[in-house]
């Protein structure tokens, strides 16, 4: 093997090693959680490691680190870089060093949130629905369908929170410091937990929040875009806790146990709506009668 490929080589592994080790202690630490909050009854937390939706969120979660996690680095980084060196920021960044580093990480936390808000509403669009689905379509919800998405959509996410994070100004540490804090809290608000926070669900999103965006049907579909600060969906009227949540979850018309045809799903859809159009074109022109 030529010896320019050992450093990518090297930096795969590493990612690959990073992205296993994280998944270890959230595993570990996600299962601790179920045994304490079962604890009265410690036949739900056996009933909960094996979960249906396992098999498609392993299969997504291999696909993402193996395929998609290194190009995605890749290219943030990249859109960082050229951020910096065509000078894009609306704030220019010595502004943000007399804010002490902890009210600093609030901000952008905030501000990501805000982003998150809106640009989650946007994938419950036509456009980007097709590519989110995967992430609703888990009906036995659970931390690890987090991990549950589909490329296009992760891309699409990554570059617009990352697009305007950087279009402010916002440090690089503190735009990876934010990304670590909305990984894992995400987990949280996706665990199979009945927490409503009680009166702290009106700051921050809780797991029983969440868990009604992800119903079946119902109110709770077009409801809860935030992720971590539950203000935005009562600002702007989508915040909907009616109690805790029993629902059925996933999504209708969609196989929760297929993972390869959710990941063609968007591609498959494209070319249905392309292709009336390419028939009308050749009627117009004579090409079929």
């Amino acid at each position: 093997m030529p010896e320019r490929f050992l450093p990518e080589i090297s930096k795969l592994e590493g990612l690959v090693h990073l992205q296993l080790s994280s998944l270890a202690y959230a595993a570990a630490f996600f299962f601790l959680l179920s045994v304490w909050v079962n604890r009265k009854h410690l036949d739900r937390v056996l009933k909960k490691l094996l979960p249906r939706s396992l098999k498609v969120n392993l299969l997504t979660y291999v696909f993402d680190t193996l395929l998609v996690a290194a190009p995605l680095a890749y290219i943030l980084a990249q859109l960082s870089t050229f951020a910096v060196k065509h000078d894009l920021a609306l704030i220019d960044s010595i502004r943000f060093q007399s804010i002490p580093d902890i009210a600093l990480i609030f901000v952008v936390v905030f501000v990501a949130d805000a982003v998150g808000y809106f640009r989650h509403r946007f994938e419950h669009s036509r456009l980007l629905w097709p590519s989110h689905v995967l992430h609703h379509s888990d009906d036995d919800m659970t931390w690890f369908t987090l991990f549950r998405f589909h490329p296009v959509n992760r891309l699409s996410s990554a570059l617009i929170d990352m697009s305007v994070l950087l279009a402010i100004g916002f440090p690089g540490w503190a735009i990876a410091v934010n990304g670590v804090i909305r990984h894992y809290y995400g987990m949280l608000v996706h665990a199979n937990v009945p927490w409503t926070y009680g009166a702290w669900g009106r700051v921050f999103v809780s797991p029983v929040m969440h868990r009604w965006h992800h119903v079946l049907q119902g109110k709770g579909v077009y409801s809860n875009y935030a992720s971590i600060f539950s203000v935005f969906d009562q600002l702007f009227g989508t915040y909907y806790v009616p109690g805790p949540c029993n629902q059925p979850l996933g999504v209708k018309g969609v196989r929760h146990d297929s993972f390869f045809s959710q990941l063609i799903h968007p591609f498959a859809r494209l070319f249905r709506l392309i292709s009336p159009k390419k028939r009308l074109a050749m009627e117009g022109n004579g090409v079929e009668q």
